[in-house]
């Protein structure tokens, strides 16, 4: 009994050391994936078109030698290459004249000018580089009664919405999973939004691993329900996640006073 419980102490703290480095796979899976279908493919189209036109060859033959050379990753390196490239001169002196002047153009045109300035302003909220504050930390019920999300209390809800309401309401973010910068808005009774004793960072950990990570004060017990361990080997595996995910955590999005009332 004693060496199969040696055995499944080391299996399962093996598994709780290897969740962050799955995780961290799993997302940047999950990025390179979304950076080929938008652009990656594309590239690949263009050269081969090139490899065509310059060699001679028909579009046929060029797809062929392209594939057998195993060259599809060459298109999403090219993509991020020519993403930051882009991003480094839109943000230069140069650039922004350049986006002004295209936001101008963009700004006139009937469908574009209705979209764009709230998809700017989203990008400036996350982006600027001022520090973004999210209040507090708190459980709603969305998307249904019964159900609930974490969010961040970004302010009051729009004073229209809160008289038709007859109540006041807060606006509270809801970050989708594994991408917390986007989500949506919701707004929400003062009464039925429930405080967390969760920070910032604690939260983002939270989402962005699908709930796998749970905060230190909750994971020896969780880990030692699901893994059906003792507490104290339950708490050895917590620490041990806790020290391979120093290195994945995400960057604060601000302070932060889970007490403090908008």
């Amino acid at each position: 009994m004693g060496l199969v419980r040696g055995i499944r102490r080391s299996f399962w703290r093996g598994v709780a050391a290897l969740l962050p480095a799955l995780l961290t796979v799993i997302v940047l899976v999950l990025g390179i994936s979304f950076v080929h279908n938008y652009f990656g493919q594309y590239v690949n189209r263009a050269i081969v078109y090139g490899l065509a036109y310059a060699l001679g060859w028909s579009h046929e033959a060029a797809s062929q030698w392209y594939a057998d050379h195993l060259l599809g990753w060459l298109g999403v390196v090219v993509a991020i290459v020519g993403l930051v490239a882009m991003a480094y001169f839109l943000g230069t002196f140069i650039g922004g004249h350049l986006v002004r002047l295209i936001e101008s153009w963009i700004i006139r045109l009937p469908i574009l000018r209705k979209i764009y300035p709230g998809a700017k302003q989203v990008s400036e909220f996350f982006f600027s580089e001022g520090a973004v504050e999210f209040r507090r930390v708190v459980a709603v019920q969305y998307p249904r009664p019964g159900v609930w999300s974490i969010g961040f209390v970004t302010g009051r809800a729009l004073r229209a919405v809160s008289q038709a309401a007859g109540r006041e309401l807060l606006s509270v973010f809801v970050p989708t999973t594994p991408t917390p910068i986007t989500g949506f808005v919701v707004s929400v009774p003062r009464e039925e939004i429930v405080d967390l004793p969760l920070s910032v960072d604690e939260a983002f950990q939270y989402i962005i691993s699908a709930g796998v990570i749970l905060p230190p004060a909750e994971r020896a017990e969780s880990l030692s329900v699901a893994f059906k361990v003792t507490r104290e080997e339950a708490a050895a595996m917590a620490e041990s996640v806790g020290r391979k995910g120093k290195s994945h955590e995400p960057q604060a999005a601000g302070k932060t006073d889970p007490d403090a009332k908008p």
